[in-house]
């Protein structure tokens, strides 16, 4: 579609104020009421459309930057301001017929919130063929299980068995009866349950994971970067020397260094000032190790802020589209441009392990045309989409996969991962035993004896 306004400023209450009216959006399964002086979102499928929440104009505002209208009013798009997504919107005549039907269903009838949980899915999630999942005989096998008077926790059991089939870390069902994530666990839970197995311990493997990881930390720290490191972003990002001619970066989260979770914007700009001290500090070396191999989220847009102080020029950094219908929308450009204030222009080493995830691999897959860049280590995670939020009559709350996210050269990571040049393991057990990460040996092995860096092997 063409469009002809643009707001490069944040758009204000006065700029939606004319858009009066309703608003289907391409995608996300939102339909978009816009009053004179507020606006109410609902989540819709082919059998609801449920109100989910509404306020002042203003609060759009804050919502979404850079709207663009076409020129005969008829639709309009405007960038997330939590993320990289531009969301398009068109006008339709009026209200669905199935907000009223919504308002005159019984909330709690288990029925009809199966029946909204199973089209949600049905219409909105993405990576149904990626998962060899037939969701229309899931309805066959459990649709039979929910009866008019069948107690809510036996809603609940019967959702939970759909979403198992699914595994997928960004799918989750929060509920009173319990809250469930349908991410099957990395490999390295199994060996490390092994390991706790074979010792005939009663420890738990997330405390052991969690005591290897702070185990980890301390050996970087003291042995690696010889106890001087320095702490930025809330103490979510690290960074020091390792050599004389390589430093050591880490990223912890992908979210909260401005110390308060759910501020994507001051998040930014705290990042800006800290990395700025860091390529101060280290930014001249040759090399550079960069560490995400606990990183498991956060915000795309914070990820991007990362990337653009390592990047050497504005590349292509993915595409995503969101599930629409029986299709897609069209594919969205993301691009990652070097930072204003300098970027890092040496070898860089990106560590990886299984538990990179989300925001994480997103900050990854940005830097994977970099003409510098090793990825040492583990494949990461693979759940890049971001999560699409929906609720249930109920109150139950849902999160799902409805984009597919492609790299520069049109590859799909979604379940695999990214895979690495180099294949290390993450805590495996020489290393432990040696009191040694093989990943940064293997770095600092290169930098001594070859001076070789940056090759895709």
């Amino acid at each position: 579609m063409k469009f002809a306004r643009r707001t490069k400023r944040s758009p204000s209450a006065t700029d939606f104020g004319h858009l009066q009216g309703v608003w289907r959006s391409l995608g996300y399964g939102k339909v978009l009421l816009i009053e004179e002086d507020q606006y109410t979102f609902f989540e819709e499928t082919s059998i609801s459309c449920l109100p989910l929440l509404s306020g002042p104009l203003d609060e759009l505002s804050e919502r979404y930057d850079t709207l663009t209208v076409s020129p005969g009013g008829q639709a309009f798009s405007a960038h997330r301001a939590t993320g990289v997504t531009r969301i398009g919107f068109r006008r339709i005549k009026c209200l669905p017929a199935t907000v009223a039907d919504t308002r005159s269903r019984n909330p709690q009838d288990p029925e009809y919130n199966f029946e909204v949980f199973w089209h949600t899915f049905a219409e909105q999630y993405a990576l149904f063929d990626l998962k060899g999942v037939d969701w229309h005989q899931a309805y066959r096998d459990f649709r039979p299980r929910i009866t008019p008077g069948c107690h809510p926790e036996v809603l609940y059991a019967t959702l939970v068995a759909m979403l198992h089939l699914l595994r997928d870390g960004h799918v989750h069902l929060y509920s009173s009866w319990g809250q469930y994530n349908s991410a099957p666990l990395p490999a390295i839970f199994k060996r490390l349950d092994d390991e706790l197995e074979a010792a005939d311990t009663t420890e738990d493997i997330d405390s052991y994971l969690g005591g290897l990881r702070a185990w980890l930390r301390e050996v970087i720290h003291n042995d690696y970067l010889g106890g001087r490191v320095h702490q930025g972003g809330n103490r979510l990002v690290e960074w020091g020397r390792l050599s004389d001619d390589t430093g050591y970066l880490n990223i912890q989260a992908m979210a909260g260094q401005s110390g308060r979770i759910g501020y994507p914007a001051d998040d930014l700009a705290a990042i800006h000032a800290l990395m700025q001290q860091v390529m101060a500090e280290v930014g001249h070396l040759p090399n550079l190790v960069v560490d995400v191999r606990g990183n498991g989220g956060g915000y795309d847009g914070v990820a991007l802020c990362f990337a653009s102080y390592l990047m050497d020029r504005k590349r292509l950094a993915f595409t995503k589209s969101a599930r629409q219908g029986n299709g897609y929308t069209g594919r969205q450009a993301i691009h990652v441009s070097p930072a204003t204030a300098g970027t890092y222009r040496g070898n860089l080493f990106v560590l990886t392990s299984e538990l990179t995830a989300s925001a994480a691999e997103i900050f990854v897959l940005a830097l994977l045309q970099h003409p510098r860049m090793t990825l040492i280590g583990e494949p990461t995670q693979g759940i890049l989409s971001d999560t699409l939020e929906r609720h249930l009559p109920n109150g139950w709350e849902l999160t799902l996969s409805n984009e597919i996210y492609r790299a520069s050269d049109g590859e799909i990571y979604e379940d695999a991962g990214i895979p690495p040049h180099i294949r290390l393991r993450f805590l495996g057990r020489r290393g432990r035993e040696a009191g040694r990460d093989p990943m940064l040996d293997h770095v600092l092995g290169q930098d001594r004896h070859s001076g070789v860096a940056g090759r895709k092997l």
